[in-house]
């Protein structure tokens, strides 16, 4: 991924540090962002791995939806060991709701593994996490985690900027159920500008951002039983893809690397900036892309953009958003012409479906009625992952085939 290579982890942090001081010091466009208790949304819960912690959501009891990003960290050629290149196995994973005591302990593990700050380190510092699973896990806070799935089309999406989004999604299973658990649906249809309710969840605004330099001070600093509703207002969706297409420099909203989309529906949402968040104001250390290409760019900390849903939420988004703000060129003065966009979570309802065994009904929840037919067919048993079954695949099929007829195939 492209956000991890080359990296050290105290400098990711040290990203997110200032990433999050940034959005505290603004104001909020049209509406002012407010701190509420994660308690208040029963169906949200941390997803913590050895490099970071992201939010999950409850699609059934045992069945949380979080995205690739967390789940899938490195690659091979990343620099990182094999045994935590791909997905991470479920060992080196936990779910975490927001007692009391959960900041706390978030920071002893991670303190823990403090020393191993260095990618090619990356699997000392899972093995050490692995450690201290097993001592946390107590089935009222911490929950262990059964299998881990990532569309297997998302890492050949994961370096190119503008399809880094494209089936960012991951599913785990819990081996035991989280009891009186309140679960989501998922925003199915496309969202229209200006719609009622949307807001973005992310980590409440640190107490202290005094030394920023490591990743356990991140977190140490946020308070976990809290978090930072936002209101914003999603742009129509033409102006969404007509300010993606020229930040990524796209012909159309189908040139993404990589395998095709489930549907012919574009991959992302877009809002403006909200908290007032410019690029200008960033440091230029955390920029990804050259301001001098006439852009800016760089990943907002794991969000969920969702509408309140009864006593539950629906899911529009669920990722990391990525803001960009784009300019005429490195001389332009500083303004507020950007927008971030969001992964698409409600077009994967298929995959979702088939590696929670069951599938997504037309209001967005999920039910116990496993997917069947054709619409299977481009998924193999495997971790949950889509197979790779592209036009080479069926080149080969049919020669096979071919051969066979002739004899000439045992």
């Amino acid at each position: 991924m492209a956000l991890f290579r080359n990296i050290s982890f105290q400098a990711l942090a040290t990203m997110a540090v200032a990433i999050i001081a940034i959005c505290a010091m603004t104001r909020a466009a049209g509406a002012e962002p407010s701190t509420e208790k994660l308690t208040d949304y029963p169906s949200v819960l941390y997803v913590a791995t050895p490099f970071a912690i992201c939010f999950g959501a409850l699609l059934t009891e045992t069945t949380v939806i979080t995205d690739a990003r967390c789940l899938h960290p490195f690659s091979n050629g990343d620099g990182a060991s094999d045994k935590v290149s791909g997905v991470l196995d479920p060992s080196y994973l936990m779910v975490g709701l927001p007692t009391v005591n959960i900041s706390a302990t978030m920071h002893n593990i991670l303190l823990s593994t403090q020393v191993f700050s260095q990618i090619n380190q990356a699997e000392s510092r899972a093995a050490t996490f692995f450690g201290l699973v097993a001592n946390y896990v107590d089935n009222s806070t911490f929950y262990a985690v059964n299998t881990s799935s990532v569309h297997a089309y998302y890492p050949q999406s994961e370096y190119d900027e503008a399809s880094e989004q494209n089936f960012d999604v991951g599913v785990v299973t819990l081996k035991r159920a989280i009891p009186k658990s309140k679960t989501v649906q998922l925003q199915l249809d496309d969202l229209e500008a200006n719609m009622d309710g949307l807001s973005a969840l992310s980590f409440a605004t640190p107490v202290s951002t005094n030394d920023p330099a490591t990743l356990q001070n991140l977190y140490r600093g946020i308070d976990l039983t809290k978090v930072k509703i936002t209101p914003i207002s999603p742009l129509s969706r033409s102006s969404c893809d007509s300010r993606y297409m020229d930040a990524y420099k796209l012909k159309n909203m189908k040139s993404f690397q990589g395998h095709k989309l489930p549907s012919n529906d574009s991959p992302v949402y877009c809002s403006s900036f909200y908290d007032n968040v410019t690029m200008c104001s960033e440091d230029t250390s955390i920029s990804i892309t050259d301001a001098a290409s006439g852009e800016n760019s760089v990943h907002l900390n794991s969000t969920i953009l969702f509408v309140k849903s009864g006593s539950s939420i629906r899911v529009v988004s669920l990722g990391l958003p990525h803001a960009v703000e784009v300019r005429s060129d490195n001389t332009s003065s500083c303004s507020s012409n950007g927008f971030v966009h969001f992964p698409r979570t409600g077009i994967y309802t298929d995959w979702i479906g088939w590696v929670s065994s069951g599938s997504i009904a037309s209001n967005g929840s999920w039910v116990n009625k496993p997917l069947t037919g054709d619409i299977i067919t481009d998924f193999v048993t495997g971790g949950g992952a889509a197979s790779l079954f592209t036009h080479y695949t069926v080149m080969l099929v049919f020669a096979i085939s071919a051969l066979a007829a002739l004899g000439l195939v045992l």
